[in-house]
């Protein structure tokens, strides 16, 4: 197997025809912006783990469902294993949509006709369901990206999605305020009452997401016709998938801190938001205004990023990311009082990391492993579950600062591995050239 050189990545990578790459770009966009749009439902955390507070669940119950969701994301590589040929990548997704969509009108239908026990058991349910779902969309969507537009054109395709897909979560995050009380919008809301106004956001989040699967369906990608004449046994291939992946250094080390930057960085988010009620007051329901300022410092360091990427490099990004996350960290260990607030927004635009290392992954990748390698990378993902379950198990035993603080050395710890371990540009040489047929 070749190994990546530190070269600078190609001009135009891609077969595809310069329209028909922009037509991928704007799937895209529109599939993560549609997906930003329900991220009060879709983004698994702390919608979830107020409900279960609400419902009277301790801190580690109320973790539940985006532990469930870290560890069903190991479902995408025996996904990639069964169905390899790119030609499944877009029955994958859809029916990965389809799961989601079933998953989220469930709860909406038990929070107005069960008990609070079946309630969390659905809601925990559907953080599992979403990891397993969301797991196969993420290797499908970089996939798309790898192989239908160029590395040339990929800052563009991450500028625009994670510019104008947050902004669509801020009104997303509005809606929510209007479902909590309506701060945001001057006291004004839906007038909806606990657990009505939850089951009324899972419940207009379903259909939303069949607009997702549209944007899935749009893609066109190429692949070589040819692509299975040299295959060996099933055995054979995911042997040999394996084996590239261990020996590709820089998708190995940047997977491995990948884990490292999404156990520091985000599953710390529900301790964080529960410790805004103890801040600012048990009246005090903020859900909405997290959501906003989330996303709308997203949406601002979506477009920063992007133009980063364009001008630097894929390293800068995971170094940008990771810092603002270590940051964010620090204010909510300094912060009093609303200033506690900008947390939110701190950790959101740090949360890109989520969008960056992927991207990274899929620069180092071969073209016939991007799908496979994103699969591991989901994978290994698995293992952060056990982090939201701990910084639970943490704030329980010893107070949620105990768990800030040890959110911060884990992202200290991953500043240092990428500036060590990670070169700037870690391109590929191709061995695989694709036809120009779309799929």
């Amino acid at each position: 197997m070749t190994e990546p050189t530190d070269s600078p990545p190609p001009v135009d990578d891609c077969p595809l025809p310069v329209a028909l790459q922009n037509r991928n770009i704007w799937c895209f966009a529109t599939f993560w912006s549609v997906y930003y749009l329900a991220a009060p439902v879709s983004y698994i955390g702390l919608t979830h783990a107020n409900l279960l507070k609400a419902f009277g669940n301790s801190d580690t119950i109320s973790n539940m469902p985006s532990a469930m969701y870290l560890w069903l994301t190991a479902l995408p590589v025996i996904a990639a294993w069964l169905f390899p040929h790119p030609r499944y990548l877009k029955p994958l997704a859809l029916g990965a949509v389809g799961l989601m969509v079933s998953m989220t009108a469930a709860v909406a239908v038990t929070l107005g006709s069960a008990s609070a026990t079946v309630a969390t058991v659905v809601v925990i349910a559907h953080g599992a369901v979403f990891g397993a779902a969301n797991g196969v969309l993420l290797t499908a969507m970089w996939d798309f990206l790898r192989r239908g537009v160029s590395t040339s054109r990929r800052g563009k395709a991450l500028g625009l999605t994670f510019g104008i897909g947050p902004l669509l979560a801020c009104v997303g995050a509005l809606l929510q305020d209007a479902l909590f009380g309506g701060k945001l919008l001057g006291g004004w809301s839906f007038g909806l009452t606990f657990p009505n106004n939850y089951l009324a956001m899972f419940a207009a989040v379903s259909p939303l997401l069949l607009v997702a699967g549209i944007a899935v369906a749009m893609f066109r990608i190429p692949f070589d016709d040819d692509w299975q004449k040299d295959a060996g046994t099933p055995w054979a291939e995911i042997v040999a998938g394996v084996r590239q992946f261990v020996r590709n250094r820089n998708v190995l080390r940047a997977v491995v801190i990948y884990v490292i930057v999404y156990s520091g960085g985000n599953a710390i988010f529900q301790n964080v938001s529960l410790h805004a009620t103890d801040i600012l007051g048990k009246d005090s329901d903020t859900l909405g205004m997290q959501s906003f300022l989330r996303f709308g410092f997203k949406a601002v360091a979506g477009v920063l990023l992007g133009l980063l990427l364009a001008k630097a490099s894929p390293r800068a990004t995971l170094l940008a990311t990771t810092s603002i996350l270590l940051i964010g960290m620090t204010w909510a260990l300094s912060s009093t009082g609303w200033w506690f607030m900008l947390t939110f927004g701190l950790l959101g635009a740090g949360e890109l990391f989520g969008a960056y290392f992927p991207n990274y992954v899929t620069t180092a990748s071969q073209k016939p492993f991007v799908r496979i390698n994103m699969a591991y990378l989901s994978f290994l993902t698995a293992i952060t579950g056990f982090s939201s379950v701990l910084f639970g198990a943490i704030s329980d035993r010893y107070g949620r600062i105990a768990s800030f603080y040890t959110a911060a050395g884990i992202l200290v710890i991953a500043l240092i591995l990428i500036c060590l371990l990670l070169p700037p540009n870690p391109t590929p040489k191709e061995d695989v050239t694709d036809s120009q047929t779309p799929a």
